[in-house]
């Protein structure tokens, strides 16, 4: 009996053709997707990248763009592709930019140097091996780009040097790597000044010369410190170098010793040993007469005819100063014109015989004085006797006559009374000495003397000190002839009196002009040596030197303000001046010049604020008085060129290129998944 009304199921036999039906459909959907990946490309990419511009970042950065239709294969990009025309590319990061121009895409390439350039123009090329492409394989040409604004190289010092020119001017000299645009020298000293780089002549080689000539002001001892330098790219440098100038425009002191008078053929020796100048001296030079030169400090001459002879002697110190001095001596000859006769038969009395010459003759003794009294010595005369007549002169040393008190209102010490017949003379000069104990007996000051001429009534004369020594007070006086003398005094109070100062050029006039020489010879040659009270003045050095430097507060951060105080002590034996020179590790903050009197101490303060982005040791003079660090209480460390680890997603292409490979993972997933649920349908 069978079954009326149901259908007959036939079950799936493998290997049947519904087990290859998914295998089929996937066979077909592939050649029906491939068309749609192949019809995103437009058309083959034929154009090579081509060269943005070139950029400073930062001192040691130089940005470079690059362009392309597509895109670059920043994955060829190395630091040995470039070639700089200053410096060396120390490794390099890249990054891409879209539509950077126009509708191009690109990269960014940053440069990193391996150290600052000196140039401030710096030229970025590729170099032979370089080889950077877009993703089609297309190569970037070889050109060039250029940045500017690269030079962050301070000038270096080479040299600062002072030359002396002459004994007030000097060569000054900058010495630096590379030219400059502005140069700043501080003078102090006797007067102050700054130089800047307007007057200095500009040579340029292997390095760049500043030089110019300064002429100082005035006498006195120099510092020159050159201060700071800038190049031309306004890379400035600060130094602290030192050099020293000395003008010394003043001649030496001469000096000389010798006879005044000397007899035909008789050798008389002359000395300028006691010639001083305060730098010293180099030289010594006579002349005799006309034509007879000599070097030395000491020299002998003899001379081969009577009458006057001048001795001239030059002094000359190392800077070229030269001081001259003429001593004009008399020369007589065996008893005929010109011969002087002393003979002394006591010491109250001398008997003088002269054959006149008609130019001044000296009267005095081979040895001594020509008269002594209790009171006062007469020295010595100088007068002028007619020529070729003889004279003879009595000179006695006698008491003041009484009535020379009341005709004066002069307290009378001392009388030289000469008599020299009806013989005319002119051009006397007297010179005689005063004792000191005389002087304190009539309560009188070595001013307070005049010496009186007894001619219709008593005449003071002109009368001045020529000399002191520790008994005696030297005067000279100058009268139109001789006559008979007396030496009045004054009665004065201390404080009206003339003080014991040492003789000054005038007082030598009017023996000088008795005498024929001018006033500079006389000075030198009719003074003897000072007594200890009037050297007052004598040559020393400053011996300055910073005892203590402090800054409060002493720890400070960049930008904060201290107070630096500096005390210094003089301890030579002469006023002097001393730069203080504040510094920020190498660098000058400020300087200060300081007068410091000879054995005495002087304080100076400085307020000043430590430079933003600054650190390291405060100091004076070299002395540290404080530390500058950062908020983390160390140096900071320079900014690195910034090398990130990219992000993986950011090395996928963009462009056409992504575009395709982005349609062809979507195909290459969906097929996965076709696969992977056939086979599971399968039973695999």
């Amino acid at each position: 009996m069978s079954a009326i009304g149901h259908s007959r199921v036939t079950p799936l036999i493998p290997g049947s053709p519904r087990r290859w039906l998914p295998l089929l459909v996937l066979l077909l959907a592939v050649p029906l997707l491939m068309p749609i990946a192949t019809d995103t490309v437009v058309a083959e990419d034929t154009e090579p990248p081509e060269w943005g511009n070139a950029t400073r970042s930062d001192d040691t950065t130089i940005e470079v763009t690059l362009y392309d239709d597509e895109s670059i294969a920043t994955n060829t990009i190395q630091a040995d592709d470039f070639t700089l025309t200053a410096g060396r590319v120390e490794n390099v990061s890249v990054t891409s930019i879209n539509a950077a121009k126009g509708n191009k895409s690109g990269a960014r390439v940053s440069l990193a140097l391996e150290s600052k350039v000196d140039k401030n123009n710096v030229s970025v090329s590729l170099r032979n091996t370089a080889n950077i492409t877009d993703t089609a394989g297309n190569e970037l040409p070889d050109e060039a780009v250029t940045a500017t604004g690269m030079d962050a190289v301070v000038p270096k010092y080479r040299d600062f040097n002072v030359t002396r020119v002459n004994s007030s001017t000097a060569e000054i000299t900058v010495e630096t790597h590379e030219r400059l645009d502005q140069l700043r020298v501080s003078i102090g000293g006797a007067s102050l000044d700054t130089l800047n780089i307007s007057a200095f002549t500009e040579r340029t080689g292997n390095s760049a010369v500043y030089t110019r000539e300064y002429t100082f002001p005035e006498e006195g001892e120099y510092s020159l410190l050159l201060m700071s330098v800038t190049d031309r790219h306004g890379n400035n440098n600060s130094f602290s170098r030192q050099q020293t100038f000395l003008y010394d425009g003043t001649g030496p002191n001469v000096t000389v010793t010798g006879p005044r008078n000397a007899t035909v053929g008789e050798p008389v020796a002359f000395s300028a040993a006691e010639t001083t100048d305060g730098q010293g001296v180099e030289s010594i030079q006579w002349q005799v007469g006309d034509d007879t030169i000599l070097s030395g400090e000491n020299i002998t001459v003899a001379f081969a005819s009577p009458g006057s002879h001048e001795v001239a002697v030059t002094a000359t110190d190392p800077f070229g100063n030269t001081e001259t001095v003429t001593r004009v001596v008399s020369v007589t000859g065996n008893g005929t014109v010109g011969n002087v006769t002393v003979q002394q038969p006591n010491a109250t009395v001398a008997s003088v015989s002269v054959n006149g010459t008609g130019q001044s003759q000296v009267i005095q003794p081979q040895v001594g004085a020509l008269t002594s009294g209790p009171n006062g010595t007469l020295e010595r005369l100088t007068a002028s006797f007619p020529s070729n007549e003889s004279a003879t002169l009595t000179i006695r040393s006698r008491q003041p006559p009484p009535s020379f008190a009341t005709a004066t209102g002069h307290t009378g010490i001392s009388r030289f009374a000469l008599d020299n017949g009806a013989v005319p003379t002119a051009d006397v000069l007297v010179r005689f000495t005063v004792n000191r104990d005389t002087l304190a007996a009539v309560d009188a000051e070595p001013g307070a003397v005049t010496l009186f001429r007894n001619s219709n009534g008593w005449t003071p004369l002109p009368t001045e000190v020529a000399d002191r020594t520790e008994s005696h007070i030297v005067y000279r006086a100058t009268s139109p002839s001789l006559s008979t003398f007396v030496v009045g005094v004054e009665r004065v109070t201390a404080a009206d009196a003339d003080s014991e100062t040492a003789t000054t050029n005038e007082t030598a006039t009017s023996e000088a002009a008795a005498n024929g020489i001018s006033t500079s010879e006389s000075e030198t040659t009719e003074t003897s040596t000072p007594e200890p009270e009037t050297q007052t003045e004598t040559a020393g050095e400053p011996d300055i030197v910073v005892t203590n430097a402090t800054a409060a507060p002493s720890t400070l951060s960049p930008g904060d303000r201290t107070v630096i105080t500096v005390d210094l002590e003089n301890r030579g034996t002469a006023s002097g001046d001393h730069n203080v020179i504040v510094a920020l590790n190498t660098s000058i903050l400020t300087t200060r010049t300081v007068t410091v009197p000879a054995g005495e101490t002087r304080t100076t303060e400085f307020a000043r604020s430590v430079p933003e982005n600054r650190t390291g040791e405060l100091t004076v003079d070299g002395q540290r008085v404080g530390n500058v660090t950062g908020d983390s209480g160390g140096l900071p460390i320079p900014a690195l060129p910034s090398i990130g680890v990219p992000n993986p997603l950011s090395l996928w292409p963009d462009g056409i290129v992504g575009t395709v490979l982005g349609g062809l993972l979507g195909v290459a997933v969906g097929l996965y998944g076709v696969l992977k649920a056939l086979a599971i349908y399968l039973g695999y």
